[in-house]
C-alpha cells in the first residue's frame, strides 16, 4: 500500500492525466448508452369490442361474447383469454405469452374475427379491435 501511494505522489502528472481519460471515456461511454427507462412489464393484449344496443346483459353474453370466446380459443401464443358483458357491450380480452409479436397476433384475432363477424345477430354493430396501447390486463 505504501508503495501505491508514493508511486502516485511520485507520478502526480500521470494520474491526473489517467484520471481525465478515464472521465472522458466514462461520459462518452454513458451518453452513447441505450436506457430503456420504461420496460415493458405488460404482456402483449388484443381486445376486442362489440356493441350490441338494445340487448340485455344476458342475450350479449349468449349471443356474443360466446361466438367470440369461441372464435378466439386456440390462437397460436394464447396465454388467457378474458371476456366482459354488459348492457349493449361486450369486451373480449386476449393475454398472449410474453415474447410474442404483437402484429403478428392481432393479424390472428382479425382473421378470426372476420370469419365469425357474420355469426353475430343483427343487432350487434361489428367488432372492433381497440387499437394497442399502454395498458394493463386488469
Amino acid at each position: 500500500m505504501r508503495w501505491i501511494v508514493e508511486s502516485a505522489l511520485r507520478l502526480r502528472v500521470a494520474v491526473v492525466a489517467l484520471a481525465l481519460v478515464l472521465m472522458v471515456a466514462g461520459t462518452r461511454t454513458a451518453l452513447n448508452t441505450p436506457l430503456d427507462v420504461f420496460p415493458e412489464f405488460a404482456p402483449p393484449l388484443v381486445e376486442i369490442q362489440t356493441e350490441a344496443p338494445g340487448l340485455s346483459t344476458i342475450e350479449v353474453e349468449s349471443l356474443v361474447t360466446v361466438q367470440l370466446e369461441n372464435a378466439m380459443n386456440g390462437v397460436i401464443g394464447l396465454k388467457t383469454l378474458r371476456s366482459k358483458s354488459v348492457l349493449g357491450l361486450s369486451s373480449v380480452v386476449l393475454i398472449f405469452d410474453e415474447g410474442t409479436n404483437l402484429m403478428a397476433a392481432r393479424q390472428l384475432v382479425q382473421e378470426r374475427l372476420f370469419r365469425v363477424a357474420n355469426a353475430l345477430p343483427a343487432a350487434a354493430r361489428p367488432p372492433v379491435i381497440l387499437s394497442p396501447s399502454r395498458r394493463s390486463a386488469a
